[in-house]
């Protein structure tokens, strides 16, 4: 029986050892591609519950150098899809897998048995890395994690990830990102607090925008791939951007503009008046809400991208359904057509999506869960987020949630 007992802990002291290897081998590394430095959190040796901003994809190493005694990461289950990996990273580190853009109450339970057993607890309350470059939307529903772990808060705030490595891009810039703890919360100063205003206090220490230009991050890829990020053309309405070296350009109206080393744009032709990635980010959200969802021609396909096509079984495996697969968005639904099929997701029977890393999105429904990926140049922004407007139009996105 104890043997049983000893397995079912989360926290083992192989965690710590290689964290303590990976600190030590990664610290120059990070340090060489991101220009990253922190600041020790003199702190005693209780468990913390860590909420810091989503910036890069290194933000799980950045976070833990601060901190001395173990810390758990929050994060989304397609870690533990990866064969053979997935296995190995459970018994290194043990992550605690989330189900992103859906409700999943398994991440309070497993985070109640880590504060437990004296760990660290480390979320993003994003639940997703900014593209724009400003802290992302915040789920309400953290301010019951708060509560219900009862720990004492740390914020954790990253400056400079924006720059030296944002969610468009595949290569870093040379520049700078540090992370510090900026504030520590304790339970008597929040226990009283109702959930709103435990929220509005995350959403303030948090907030961060990364697209001011601040610093110098030079690359001569600045703009590559950022078409992952922006779909809305002023001129000519959702097209599929062209993107190369500095420079991003409309294949319909042809405006081009520069993406500069301090984060800004640079008119070249045409008439793009934008200046920052979150300009443009935001203008796309706000004509996404003018329109008029309902009232669209039902018949009349929006757009379409060619990608591959999968069912994901929940922390067990990816299932390959098609490597080229047709997808078209609707006003009120997706259809997919592959190998002579033509399979039709209604937006009505789908509980939530959400994008995952640079050019994948996921689409829930009650027992299925698909997923679809495609080429690097490949945007998932303007499916989630057209889908949420139409929830938004029926009355079941009261809080203006556009899946990131």
């Amino acid at each position: 029986m104890e043997k049983k007992k000893k397995e079912k802990k989360w926290c083992h002291f192989r965690h710590i050892v290689t964290v303590a290897f990976l600190r030590f081998l990664l610290r120059p590394v990070l340090y060489f591609k991101c220009g990253f430095t922190f600041k020790k959190f003199q702190h005693d040796k209780r468990a913390y519950l860590i909420l810091y901003n989503h910036q890069t994809a290194y933000d799980q190493f950045f976070v833990g150098y601060p901190f001395k005694n173990k810390t758990y990461y929050v994060t989304s289950d397609d870690l533990t899809l990866i064969p053979i990996v997935s296995p190995i990273i459970k018994f290194l580190v043990h992550i605690i897998p989330y189900k992103k853009a859906s409700t999943d109450f398994s991440i309070l339970r497993n985070c109640r048995q880590v504060a437990s057993e004296g760990g660290n607890i480390a979320i993003a309350p994003e639940g997703n890395r900014t593209f724009s470059g400003k802290t992302g939307y915040i789920n309400p529903t953290i301010s019951k994690m708060i509560k219900f772990l009862k720990l004492p808060v740390a914020f954790a705030i990253i400056k400079g990830g924006f720059g030296v490595f944002p969610r468009f891009s595949d290569k870093t810039r040379r520049g700078s990102c540090t992370v510090e703890v900026t504030k520590v919360w304790e339970y008597d100063e929040y226990k009283d607090l109702s959930n709103d205003e435990i929220t509005d206090i995350v959403k303030k220490e948090l907030y961060r925008d990364e697209s001011l230009p601040d610093a110098s991050f030079k690359s001569k890829r600045n703009a590559e791939y950022i078409e992952r990020c922006i779909y809305l053309c002023p001129n000519c309405g959702v097209v599929h951007f062209k993107s190369k070296g500095e420079t991003l350009e409309c294949p319909i109206c042809h405006s081009k503009v520069r993406y500069t080393d301090t984060k800004q744009f640079e008119k070249l032709s045409g008439n793009i008046e934008f200046k920052t990635v979150s300009e443009w980010y935001d203008y796309q959200r706000e004509e996404l809400k003018k329109l008029k969802l309902l009232e669209l021609d039902k018949d009349k396909a929006l757009f379409s991208d060619k990608t591959g096509f999968f069912e994901v079984i929940p922390r067990k495996f990816k299932k390959k359904i098609s490597k080229n697969a047709l997808i078209e968005l609707y006003p009120d639904r997706l259809e997919i057509k592959y190998d002579g099929n033509n399979r039709i997701l209604s937006f009505d029977d789908i509980n939530s999506s959400g994008v995952f890393g640079k050019n994948k999105m996921n689409f829930y429904l009650n027992e299925h869960t698909y997923q679809f990926k495609s080429d690097k140049r490949f945007n998932p922004l303007k499916y989630v987020q057209y889908y949420y407007k139409y929830k938004m139009e029926k009355g079941e996105n009261q809080d203006e949630f556009f899946g990131i």
